[in-house]
């Protein structure tokens, strides 16, 4: 059991409706000390799963594994191990951080002493009596995460974290998800739209599109498949040339510029020898770079 997985989903499908499918097949496999990103658009069946997963939704069809135990047969053990952020907990900004946890802290069953790590783990033991309406968005996100950790959980489950934060509070919760990993050993999943946001902190990823898993992998793995499907922008003294000289490569015209699907990496050389030896000066050769969006058209 030690070395099961700290999730696994088994073809896991929901319904809202006869002709809305929210999850269809879903098989979700998170490894024990891992950051896994799971990643997909507004809409694409993200926090359905994760309500699945932290039994707020009852299981339709197929099975739920958490810490290698069957969710429904021991549910409320399971869930005493995880700590998530779901929707933004419910806060008060009267109240410094130290008693807002207070307010939670029976419920979750934590010594007063834990308060005073979570605190410290999220960095905010300094801010003593401030209020949290005098806390910036970043603090807020931190307190809501140290209030997810009161039960010192195993898996900590992250819903969109960064969403509406600046660049700072943003960089503030990446940072504090590597370190709860690292230094905590704590196995996080944590959602997002937003690939090069992910790609940051996660060891593995997982990307979902209309309900059905795209990819699911490590890191590496998804800059491999990048790298095999990746794209080029292309730009000559004469496109229109160059469309009838890369017509194998099925060139797709922009603006200004070409772009052209690779299988490999060595084909750019390929594409830039050709269009010399047909007398064309090459002005660009570049990679695109993937945003999420590119990289669903790539897998579909």
């Amino acid at each position: 059991m030690g070395d099961a997985p700290v999730i696994k989903s088994t073809a896991l499908y929901y319904n809202y409706s006869k002709d809305v499918e929210a999850l269809v097949d879903v098989n979700l496999q998170v490894e024990r000390g891992s950051v896994y990103g799971f990643l997909g658009p507004n809409g694409s069946g993200k926090t359905t799963a994760l309500s699945l997963l932290l039994g707020l939704l009852q299981v339709q069809q197929g099975s739920i594994e958490l810490f290698g135990e069957e969710l429904q047969a021991n549910r409320i053990g399971i869930l005493k191990k995880i700590g998530c952020l779901i929707e933004s907990p419910s806060l008060y900004g009267h109240l410094s951080a130290k008693e807002n946890l207070e307010v939670y802290r029976a419920v979750y069953g934590a010594s007063r002493e834990r308060i005073g790590e979570v605190l410290k783990t999220v960095g905010l033991a300094d801010t003593g009596n401030k209020e949290l309406k005098r806390f910036s968005l970043g603090m807020k996100q931190r307190l809501a995460v140290a209030l997810a950790l009161l039960p010192s959980p195993e898996l900590l489950v992250l819903d969109e974290p960064t969403n509406g934060l600046d660049p700072n509070g943003m960089i503030e919760v990446r940072e504090l998800v590597k370190k709860l990993n690292m230094e905590e050993g704590i196995t996080v999943l944590v959602s997002s739209h937003i690939l090069s946001e992910v790609e940051e902190t996660a060891s593995h990823i997982g990307i979902i599109l209309k309900g059905r898993m795209l990819f699911q992998g490590t890191l590496q793995e998804l800059h491999l498949f990048q790298q095999k499907r990746s794209k080029i922008q292309i730009a000559t003294s004469d496109n229109e040339a160059a469309i009838a000289v890369l017509q194998d490569y099925e060139p797709e015209k922009l603006q200004e510029t070409l772009s052209v699907t690779l299988n490999d990496n060595k084909q750019a050389a390929c594409i830039n020898r050709l269009l010399l030896e047909n007398g064309l000066d090459v002005y660009l050769l570049q990679p695109e770079r993937h945003d999420l969006e590119q990289l669903f058209v790539v897998v579909l």
